[in-house]
């Protein structure tokens, strides 16, 4: 018999609580439920919907473990007035824990950025801003096996993320070949663009770009690839999926690990 404590722990052996930023605002762990309460199933997924939830219930799954927090603000209140508050009172009332492995997923190793590194066929991969060890820490720099236009990278990516709306910034007919990759939404700050130039690369791939970061690269050289943010990130849930399983094989714990099919991206 598992418990809810059993796969946190087995979460922290692939992606440890600590390894998150210690100046990012977070919400990693535990979110609803009780640890000692048994669990025969779990539903992974990137966002902890009301659907998501639904699915669950239906399910019959003990546990949901999702990469973004459902709850990021402290909560004052738990009512059916707003949605946070539904899906709080939802899950309790199905018996569903909730677990979130946020950032210390996207940037241990093994983790997030190292597949999408592996994706796209990096070479010779690095931590771009270590800080736990040389090995974890904020995103992934490597080498293209040769150099290539970016609008070929560009529709790699579309490729790899199965995304048809991946843009570039930047010319699309220049040559790259050193390629940082920020998870999710590192397109907010141009501090990552720094961060992209300082480890020699000459393409960032990342979502969310703010204007007045696009233009800052642009003007920097920096070509930027940049899909979805779903996209970029749902693509590891089922690898998730199968590093739970083999971990869950390894305890000798008696749980079924399943892939939400309810967890959609919410631009279509």
């Amino acid at each position: 018999m598992a418990r809810v404590k059993d796969i946190v722990s087995l979460l922290n052996n692939v992606a440890p609580e600590t390894n998150v930023l210690k100046d990012e605002y977070d919400n990693v762990g535990l979110l609803v439920g009780r640890a000692d309460a048994e669990v025969k199933r779990v539903l992974c997924c990137l966002d902890a919907t009301e659907e998501v939830i639904s699915e669950a219930g239906e399910l019959g799954a003990g546990l949901i473990v999702a990469h973004h927090p459902m709850i990021y603000a402290p909560v004052k209140s738990v009512t059916d007035n707003d949605v946070t508050g539904r899906k709080i009172l939802a899950a309790i009332e199905r018996g569903i824990a909730v677990y979130a492995a946020h950032s210390n997923l996207d940037f241990s190793g093994g983790g997030i950025n190292d597949f999408t590194a592996q994706l796209l066929g990096l070479l010779d991969v690095r931590v771009m801003q270590p800080y736990i060890s040389q090995h974890e820490g904020l995103g992934r720099v490597g080498n293209l096996s040769g150099k290539m236009y970016a609008a070929v990278l560009k529709g790699q990516v579309e490729n790899l993320f199965k995304d048809k709306y991946v843009r570039i910034i930047g010319e699309p007919y220049e040559y790259v070949s050193r390629v940082a990759i920020i998870n999710g939404g590192g397109g907010g700050s141009t501090d990552y663009v720094d961060m992209a130039l300082k480890s020699g690369a000459d393409c960032l791939i990342t979502a969310d770009v703010k204007h007045h970061v696009a233009v800052y690269a642009k003007e920097n050289g920096l070509t930027v690839i940049e899909p979805q943010h779903y996209t970029m990130e749902h693509c590891y849930i089922t690898r998730l999926v199968q590093i739970l399983k083999l971990e869950a094989l390894s305890a000798k714990l008696d749980v079924e690990i399943m892939q939400s099919a309810k967890d959609i991206n919410p631009r279509f």
